[in-house]
């Protein structure tokens, strides 16, 4: 009984070494997609305090959209038609995965 009980003890040590070592492996390869998700996220938040301070303040973002109109007219239409047209099919593509899924939400 002491025997079994001692490879057992054994056993669980080599488990728990394995366990330690598959974790900082784990640790050091996911660092890169950590990294990423880092990034990624500080983007969407500037995005979402652009967004807040556009709701904040109307007049002055409409004020600096016809300034940049007024400057760069051609070219600011040419990407409002792009960011029109990305829009439309992001509705588009929004509403087939609901109908095709249901509860599919992005």
């Amino acid at each position: 009984m002491n025997r079994r009980l001692d490879e057992l003890l054994l056993q669980r040590g080599r488990l728990i070494e394995r366990i330690g070592g598959q974790r900082s492996a784990l640790s050091r390869d996911m660092a890169p997609v950590a990294a990423a998700l880092d990034r990624v996220d500080a983007a969407k938040d500037w995005a979402c305090s652009v967004t807040a301070s556009i709701r904040r303040h109307p007049v002055a973002a409409t004020l600096a959209a016809a300034g940049l109109l007024a400057v760069k007219g051609k070219t600011m239409l040419r990407w409002g038609k792009r960011a029109f047209m990305l829009w439309r099919t992001w509705k588009a593509v929004q509403a087939t995965l609901y109908s095709l899924g249901g509860r599919i939400r992005l």
